[in-house]
């Protein structure tokens, strides 16, 4: 997709894809059910809103990092500027959160596995829990390397998919009566899920090395080229599937289209994003158990797995559900955080590439939204 050219150049498109690698997970498969749900035009307006909050906490993350002296995540961030108080509430919701995402990728992972290995979707994530598993003990630094040649197959995917299958669009599932009021706050959670990729920007920053001064660029381009290859899938998906539309869209496509060809090429794709997301995630749970809490190595990787899998084998399967409450639960806590982080991050000695300027209102104004995006979430589901 694009050419790495120089060392500084190469490191700068896999420090990109590494966030694009881990933001294209589990919430494209869910986008085009929830935008026809609520309507596409809701569905669109809502991502276009909740892009720009998102990338200026992604942004911000990218400062703190910055500011910040060693290899620390959130957690230890919110102890260093925060206190302990904060420090064990961000630790409790980080592990959480993970704990969901990580349940959606099982889940998710294993209804398209279940494709080629010809099973059930239950042996089909018990399959993929064990080869997630196993990878997640490869060091993080490789993932770079693997989520950009892998993403960017993953984007051909999607461009093939939509060029080939152009002309049984239906431009009668775009008509705007067709929003549903009722349905207005499904994409919201979802749109979060799916968009937010800041965990992985500290690992960004030590791909970077020496060019860390272009971590901003990184983070932008990073956080945009997954709102566009969304917008192209939601478009195709559900122009296509219309009233068939699936939550895991592949399915919804191929009885569309009565094609066990696109099932199959579909369950590649998603296969592949899923994997992709599910490691850089996984490492980054791991890592937090690891440098943060300080256990060692072991101990934090037969975590990072042990939780999800209790879950699914609980019955916990309903991956829209829970893709939905993680989305805007977790990520409206997360930003409150990170918006205090950055107040007192500003006063550090430690010199950044770039400063984000917030007037003090904004703090507030955004911290407000976030908090009543979660409580309706919450709401909707209940």
């Amino acid at each position: 997709m694009f050419m790495l050219g120089s060392k500084f150049n190469r490191n700068f498109w896999l420090a990109v894809f590494a966030l694009v690698g881990t933001t294209i997970g589990a919430g494209i498969f869910s986008l085009p059910y929830a935008f026809f749900k609520s309507g596409f035009f809701i569905g669109f307006l809502e991502l276009v809103i909740l892009t720009g909050v998102v990338l200026l906490i992604q942004l911000i993350v990218g400062e703190v990092a910055l500011r910040t002296k060693g290899r620390k995540r959130l957690i230890s961030y919110a102890e260093e500027y925060l206190g302990i108080r904060w420090k064990n509430a961000v630790t409790i919701s980080v592990l959480l959160s993970g704990i969901g995402t990580l349940l959606v990728y099982i889940i998710l992972g294993g209804r398209f596995l279940s494709v080629f290995i010809d099973t059930n979707p239950f042996w089909g994530s018990i399959v993929f829990f064990a080869l997630w598993f196993f990878m997640v003990l490869f060091k993080p630094r490789s993932f770079g390397k693997a989520e950009f040649f892998i993403g960017s197959f993953v984007l051909l995917i999607i461009v093939l998919i939509t060029l080939f299958n152009f002309g049984y669009i239906n431009l009668d599932n775009f008509k705007f009566e067709e929003m549903n009021v009722a349905n207005v706050l499904l994409p919201y959670g979802i749109i979060l899920f799916a968009i937010t990729g800041y965990s992985v920007i500290p690992e960004m920053e030590d791909i970077l090395g020496k060019e860390r001064r272009k971590l901003r660029s990184a983070v932008i381009w990073g956080t945009l080229i997954p709102i566009i290859i969304y917008l192209i899938f939601i478009f195709t998906i559900v122009g296509i599937s219309g009233s068939l539309t699936s939550q895991d869209a592949i399915s919804g496509l191929a009885r569309a289209l009565n094609s066990k060809t696109i099932l199959w090429v579909g369950s590649l794709l998603g296969f592949l994003a899923i994997i992709e997301a599910a490691l850089s995630h996984g490492v980054y749970i791991k890592e937090t158990i690891w440098y943060d809490l300080k256990a060692n190595k072991w101990t934090a990787w037969v975590l990072t797995g042990l939780a999800p899998l209790v879950l699914f084998l609980l019955g916990a399967r309903n991956f829209v559900t829970i893709i939905g409450l993680v989305g805007a639960l977790f990520f409206g806590f997360h930003a409150v955080v990170i918006l205090l982080i950055h107040k007192k991050a500003k006063t550090s000695p430690e010199k950044s590439a770039y400063e984000i300027c917030l007037p003090a209102f904004a703090y507030y104004l955004i911290g407000l939204l976030v908090i009543f995006g979660a409580l309706l979430e919450i709401w909707y589901v209940i």
